[in-house]
């Protein structure tokens, strides 16, 4: 037990745990979000377009994180702007968008000649790598995103049930979707340098699904997912301390036993 606590008096060790904490009790939220507005496909576009972002920012010398984050909510704003004009599916597109963006991706790393590991860090993660600035931003956006859920709950509740009749009930619903889809691109901008590109959904939907099996409302799935995110990070980066394994895929592995664990009881969402 001492050795543990020896190594989380290295800086890096504890910015990875401050992160993992601030956001494990934060992003989950962003998992219930995707998931009742169903933006999966939205998802995956603003995660390969954040990774453009952070490729753009590794040629051009400047912290990754920062122009994913840009990338992710240009991207988002985009989308969302697309959904509240249009009826038709955006599937097409979307993908269009994915397959340009990764393949945009690799030919920055290739003629930048990005080193290997820069490059893999970016599709794996590296929560132990976060500078102390990218460690305030994911607590400072952990912390905005908790006191706006708080503040705003009942127009979040409202639009996440049915947008078009919480516009009719008054509320500002196409503002607070706008809102909601830029909390998930921030979300996703911030955890590509803790999960990864290919991992982001450690962080969000997994404790997302495991919290929509165990409560019918809203309120107590937020709940629920705070809990099981802070459980999964945490259990993650201790089980990859344990037996020396990358943090990212042990937070997945974590995440899900969970989910299948909590699968057993399943009840669903009521937005």
């Amino acid at each position: 037990m001492t050795e543990y606590f020896d190594i989380l008096s290295i800086p890096a060790f504890s910015r990875a745990l401050t992160a993992l904490i601030a956001s494990g009790l934060a992003f989950p939220a962003l998992g219930t979000f995707i998931l009742c507005l169903e933006l999966i496909p939205a998802r995956f576009a603003v995660m390969h377009v954040s990774l453009l972002g952070a490729a753009v920012g590794l040629v051009l010398g400047v912290d990754p994180m920062l122009t994913a984050v840009v990338a992710a909510v240009a991207a988002g704003m985009l989308i969302a702007r697309v959904s509240v004009r249009s009826t038709v599916s955006a599937g097409g597109p979307l993908a269009l968008v994915m397959t340009l963006s990764l393949g945009l991706a690799f030919i920055l790393f290739y003629k930048a000649d990005v080193h290997a590991i820069q490059a893999f860090n970016l599709f794996w993660g590296n929560v132990l790598a976060l500078t102390e600035l990218e460690t305030w931003l994911t607590v400072a956006a952990a912390v905005v995103l908790i006191t706006l859920i708080l503040v705003f709950f009942r127009p979040l509740r409202a639009v996440l049930y049915d947008r078009e009749l919480a516009q009719a009930s008054g509320l500002p619903a196409t503002a607070v979707y706008y809102g909601l889809v830029l909390a998930v691109c921030l979300g996703i901008g911030l955890a590509m340098r803790l999960t990864g590109a290919l991992m982001v959904d450690a962080s969000t939907i997994l404790p997302a699904l495991a919290a929509r099996n165990m409560q019918r409302s809203l309120k107590g799935t937020l709940l629920w997912g705070a809990g099981f995110g802070l459980v999964m990070n945490l259990g993650g980066f201790a089980l990859a301390l344990a037996v020396d394994l990358p943090v990212s895929p042990a937070v997945i592995v974590v995440g899900a036993v969970l989910v299948a664990l909590t699968a057993l009881k399943p009840l669903h969402l009521s937005r």
